[in-house]
């Protein structure tokens, strides 16, 4: 918590220094937090020395002294580690702006308290942020930077894209919103034709980045527009199922693999429930998005997963695996290694 709350009084004094001038509720918008803990955190940031204040009336709210800078020493002890210590730096190596988020911090860390040193450099080593998803190849971000310059500019962008339902790259011209990192996948989210659409940086094959303004709705923001059409795709695949399975891997390494092709399929934030049932056998109980795809690691595995409920979801892969029997040449010569 201590580390949200360092995150947001940042925000709100830079939020200040850009605008002037917000209402509570201006900032408990932008925040996506209530009016009360705006409040709080004013407070907070005015007992650290930080020169804010309210100003009355119909265009009043909340203010902070013109000219001032933040100096590390209005950070407690541990809001400062955290600063100078940033642990997200690949993020903005895929940006390119690691060498001046870097410099940024060196600036910052000159300025701290000696005492702050030893434990900046300590947290730095025992704590490390990785990204990357289980058995995943890395995504192509060559063109993040260019794209990432275009949104700060507001310019429109000419991209070859291969959609997921057609390999062959097609040209879009596209107004650029902003850009979203999930589970390291980066995304552009921009309007092509009016619409808000996501695009996957990993699918585009070339950009340019055009003079022409990008034209986005008055008073769109980023995260609305991103968490509305994350919605209405988790929504499509239809209902999560609750499955159990049983894996029967031939190493530890297949375990491993078969564990962590799981743990991608589950629901976000759901924990897979693991009984080690002897002899090699392991049972895992989870919530997962998509049925057809606990279907096809079923029909993938050679025989290192079963599906034992619910009875169903058994039946369908039941009857995928027969329909690809069918299309085998009867004449064909087929071993199946059976797995003890």
């Amino acid at each position: 918590m201590w580390r949200v709350r360092a995150d947001r009084l940042l925000s709100i004094m830079l939020l200040l220094r850009t605008h002037r001038t917000l209402t509570a509720g201006d900032l408990a918008g932008r925040l996506e937090v209530s009016e009360r803990t705006v409040l709080r955190d004013v407070e907070a940031l005015s007992a650290a020395g930080v020169p804010v204040y309210t100003e009355r009336g119909r265009h009043g709210g909340i203010a902070m002294l013109e000219g001032f800078r933040a100096e590390v020493g209005g950070l407690d002890d541990v809001e400062a580690q955290v600063l100078l210590a940033h642990l997200g730096l690949d993020t903005f190596g895929d940006l390119g702006l690691d060498r001046e988020l870097g410099s940024a911090l060196d600036k910052l860390t000159a300025s701290a308290p000696p005492r702050l040193a030893e434990p900046v450099r300590r947290l730095r080593e025992v704590v490390h942020v990785d990204r990357r998803r289980w058995f995943a190849d890395p995504d192509d971000v060559g063109h993040l930077p260019a794209l990432r310059s275009a949104c700060v500019a507001g310019r429109r962008v000419r991209v070859r894209y291969a959609s997921p339902r057609d390999d062959r790259p097609r040209t879009r011209t596209l107004d650029p919103l902003g850009l979203v990192e999930n589970g390291s996948r980066w995304y552009l989210v921009a309007y092509h034709r009016g619409d808000p659409r996501t695009y996957r940086l990993a699918r585009v094959r070339s950009l340019e980045v055009l003079g022409e303004a990008a034209v986005v709705p008055p008073g769109a923001r980023l995260t609305v527009v991103w968490d509305e059409l994350r919605s209405g795709f988790e929504a499509r695949p239809g209902p999560p199922v609750e499955a159990v399975l049983r894996l029967r891997p031939a190493s530890p390494t297949e375990e491993e693999e078969l564990r962590g092709a799981l743990q991608t399929m589950a629901v976000a934030g759901g924990d897979l429930r693991v009984a080690d049932r002897g002899d090699g056998w392991v049972d895992v109980a989870g919530r997962f998005r998509l049925a057809r795809s606990l279907v096809g690691l079923s029909l993938a595995s050679a025989g290192a997963v079963e599906i034992l409920e619910p009875a169903s979801l058994r039946a369908r892969a039941r009857e995928a695996a027969v329909a690809s029997l069918g299309l085998l040449d009867p004449s064909e010569a087929i071993t199946v290694s059976q797995r003890q």
